[in-house]
């Protein structure tokens, strides 16, 4: 055991997200290895993102194309978590974020807007993603309970809850005038709250919508458990934090930071370490019972499996009040992910996890190069005229210093994807020919991932 991970932890909680509704649905052995890392890492929990990748039996039209977990794989993952003491805890997002449903025609009577919305960052979405909050939302969400809770053994249930994006634009819009968004959203998620006390499952949710209130945090029931997001190195963890624990949550509520991985190749470790120890320091102060680092996979999850691994290591650090430097950080990578390789991958990692802090960041949280790569050339060229070919330059310098020819495969690949990145906004051939790129990033896909939604992720190669 590894010094830093002697002290007593500062969470009793200290789990992973891991996003399994943006395209990549990992195998079951990768999960398996994964659980094998957390228990070495001391986490005590896990939880899979779902929004559509459960087998629902009387919903294969929703989930048939994602190489879904089913229930038999829930129930085995879920045995394998408990003996090496984790808590598999179910994870359905009940508000928001349906979109996978709300797209087919047997579901859109469900939906806030049926015949699609503004969004407020992509502008107009076909299809809807937020369920119309009525009682007839709330009794589906129930049935999928019903069918989703009896393979965990946890007695917890996370129902998500973020990002209504459209709430009050279509069938809510009179109530929510009304009664006001913030009250409707209460509302609905008070039922949602009742339906997984109903299964005897205390409710985790989201706390960013609730927080744009305060007055109405003490509402809340006093069983739930809010959990507070927030990924840059200035995320408002301190001020949320303590609203949180003034109306009653003090030892009831976690905080989430990201991996800050996604919309990525290889990375944002700089971002990922100064977010991790701001969650765990601000959440430590205040009373927070759970740290659970989340890992998405936005816009194609296109970014390294390996990226995963430096802020695993990082969050386990910061739950355990400890904040260690990157050589302690490479040795550990290098120890617990490539036990039978030379020396060096977790040095590279840590390497590529700064290649993006090179270039500015368009909003976070993205970076430069995975905007780049798949940009149209008109958004290419807007991107690089918030640069200058100099910085570009010295990227291209960064990425060439870093030795990968002896490195793991899926390092290479990050290696290459940011490469091609920059050539395409230097506008020099490319050292790596895409077709190879991209047989490349399948055979990497396919050795963690199930086949579901690859195709989707490589449409975006050749999408611009």
């Amino acid at each position: 055991m590894p010094a830093w991970l002697q002290k007593k932890p500062q969470f009793a909680y200290r789990g992973l997200m891991l996003d399994i509704s943006r395209n990549r649905v990992p195998t079951q052995a990768c999960l398996r290895r994964l659980v094998d890392a957390l228990a070495a890492l001391h986490y005590n929990q896990l939880q899979l993102y779902t929004e559509h990748t459960f087998a629902y039996q009387d919903h294969a039209t929703v989930w048939e194309k994602a190489s879904p977990m089913t229930a038999s794989e829930i129930r085995q993952l879920d045995g394998y978590c408990a003996a090496r003491g984790i808590e598999l805890v179910p994870n359905q997002n009940s508000f928001g974020h349906m979109e996978h449903w709300l797209r087919h025609p047997a579901y859109q009577h469900l939906a806030e807007c049926p015949d699609g919305f503004e969004h407020p960052i992509s502008g107009w979405r076909q299809f809807g993603s937020t369920l119309y909050p009525d009682a007839a939302s709330a009794r589906f969400m129930a049935e999928l309970y019903a069918e989703l809770l009896p393979n965990f053994q946890s007695r917890q249930l996370h129902v998500g809850g973020d990002e209504p994006w459209e709430l009050g634009q279509g069938r809510s819009a009179e109530r929510v005038t009304r009664e006001g968004k913030h009250s409707v959203y209460l509302d609905f998620m008070q039922q949602i709250f009742a339906a997984a006390a109903q299964h005897g499952c205390k409710p985790q949710f989201w706390a960013d919508i609730i927080l744009e209130r305060p007055d109405l945090v003490p509402q809340l029931p006093p069983e739930v458990i809010p959990v507070i997001w927030g990924y840059e190195a200035d995320s408002p963890f301190p001020e949320q934090c303590r609203c949180v624990a003034d109306a009653g949550f003090r030892d009831q509520f976690y905080v989430a930071p990201g991996a800050g991985n996604w919309n990525s190749f290889s990375g944002r470790l700089d971002v990922a370490r100064a977010n991790i120890q701001l969650a765990a320091r601000e959440g430590a102060a205040h009373g927070a019972s759970g740290l659970l680092l989340t890992a998405w996979g936005d816009n194609g999850h296109h970014q390294a499996w390996a990226t995963l691994y430096p802020p695993l290591i990082l969050a386990a650090a910061a739950a355990h009040g400890q904040n260690i430097d990157d050589t302690t950080l490479a040795e550990s990578i290098d120890t617990l992910f490539f036990p039978e390789q030379a020396p060096g991958n977790g040095h590279a990692l840590c390497q590529l996890g700064r290649i993006d802090a090179c270039l500015p960041q368009p909003s976070p949280p993205t970076s430069f190069l995975h905007s780049a790569l798949f940009a149209d050339e008109a958004g290419r060229q807007a991107l690089c005229q918030t640069t200058t070919p100099s910085a570009l330059e010295a990227c291209r310098q960064a990425l060439d210093a870093i030795d990968t020819g002896p490195l793991d495969a899926e390092l290479q690949l990050a290696a290459g994807l940011n490469r091609a990145a920059l050539e395409s906004c230097l506008n020099q051939p490319p050292t790596i020919p895409p077709a190879q790129l991209q047989a490349s990033f399948t055979r990497q896909w396919l050795h963690h991932s199930r086949p579901g939604g690859l195709a989707e992720s490589l449409s975006r190669f050749t999408a611009q």
